[in-house]
């Protein structure tokens, strides 16, 4: 526990303001953000905004649990405006193991009160109609599931953590811990020469926690990779109460827009790194995937597209807590794609366990030593 010094958290996207803004909620008043360029320009500004409960392991949905819940009351909690579509989201099975594998996460969404339902083949077309349903074995649909803005989400929660007193500090650099002589947080050295005294240290540096070696003096199980996604203009059949639909077996994804839509996916395979370049290439196995499961997809136009960097860890599980070998240094990091749409409950929690010794839910899963015994569990829900 931190009590009432000070806490630098070392990341300005949607972790570690969240964090942040979590912690003046509580009342801890001595709250330093430091981001070495611009609030929510980095991983966070290249997300789509996907809002998901639907998980394979009880430590997601509970995390998207939480969160969804907050989203629903985003405005009155932090006095900005956020638009959080609930328009569903549609995973499509075309293989019986694992249509028994989405049965099982069913049943562990609904134990957990997520509003989850296997659907059949035939039952899809009522909900999306262009989808082909021929050779699907199963479905699940979550209709509370959504999309919002991860940029307003940062706004949201910067502006209100700044009125309740945390201090951010943008374009600076963190180059490494400052420790006492039993090798405990007191601090860290940036960029220009100078310190900044702390109690608490947490890494919410996103894909940059792959580089913790060289900062903070840790190895962390994180690894980049470049994903990709594109805008398609608008057609007849393209509506924004479309459900966010995957199609598990190809990864390819179609995000519903105001005009047209987004579509992803088919690049976990991609080598490591921070390349943000777009690999204009890997676009026709893209739509060649969608347009197999989306007929009507063959006929769309890709307006523009882009690419982010994810942190993906080896069990597509975040990284958070305490890190055992340095004593004040926590991280908030590896969230495998899923870092805005867990945002609120992951700094609500960091935030109670920090000032009370407990998480608000069960963390253990997300252990950042746990890979020293091996790969714990996959989640199956990713593409």
């Amino acid at each position: 526990m931190v009590g009432d010094s000070r806490i630098v958290i070392v990341g300005g996207g949607i972790i570690g303001v969240s964090i942040a803004y979590h912690l003046a909620v509580l009342g801890h008043g001595d709250v330093v953000v430091l981001e070495r360029g611009r609030l929510g320009e980095g991983t966070t500004a290249r997300g789509t905004g996907g809002i998901r409960q639907q998980f394979s392991s009880r430590v997601n949905i509970e995390l998207s649990r939480g969160s969804v819940e907050f989203f629903g009351r985003f405005e009155e909690a932090t006095g900005q405006p956020l638009d959080f579509r609930r328009h569903g989201y549609l995973f499509l099975i075309d293989d019986e193991a694992a249509a028994a594998e989405l049965s099982a996460a069913v049943a562990l969404q609904n134990e957990l009160g997520v509003p989850a339902e296997l659907l059949a083949p035939e039952a899809v077309s009522g909900i999306f109609p262009e989808v082909r349903t021929d050779d699907l074995v199963a479905a699940a649909y979550c209709p509370t599931d959504g999309s919002a803005s991860p940029q307003d989400a940062v706004r949201g929660f910067a502006s209100a953590a700044r009125r309740a007193g945390v201090t951010f500090r943008e374009a600076t650099e963190v180059r490494g811990l400052e420790k006492d002589a039993d090798g405990g947080v007191t601090g860290v050295s940036l960029a220009d020469g100078t310190t900044l005294g702390a109690d608490a240290v947490v890494i919410a540096t996103g894909p940059e926690a792959a580089r913790a070696r060289t900062v903070f003096g840790v190895d962390l199980a994180v690894s980049p990779r470049r994903r990709q996604a594109f805008a398609v203009g608008p057609m007849p059949w393209m509506n924004p109460s479309l459900p966010f639909t995957v199609d598990l077996a190809s990864g390819g994804y179609f995000h519903p827009e105001f005009s047209g839509g987004i579509v992803g996916g088919t690049d976990r395979d991609v080598p490591p790194g921070f390349d943000t370049a777009v690999d204009w290439d890997r676009l026709e196995i893209l739509i060649k995937a969608l347009t197999k499961r989306i007929p009507a997809m063959g006929d769309s136009a890709v307006t523009r597209g882009w690419a982010g960097v994810r942190e993906m860890t080896p069990d597509d599980h975040a990284l958070v807590g305490p890190i055992g070998a340095v004593r004040g240094l926590w991280v908030a990091a590896g969230f495998s794609g899923h870092g805005f749409m867990h945002s609120p409950a992951i700094g609500e929690s960091v935030a109670a366990w920090l000032l009370h010794g407990s998480p608000i839910i069960d963390l253990s899963a997300l252990d950042p030593d746990r890979f020293s015994g091996g790969v714990p569990s996959e989640e199956s829900f990713t593409f």
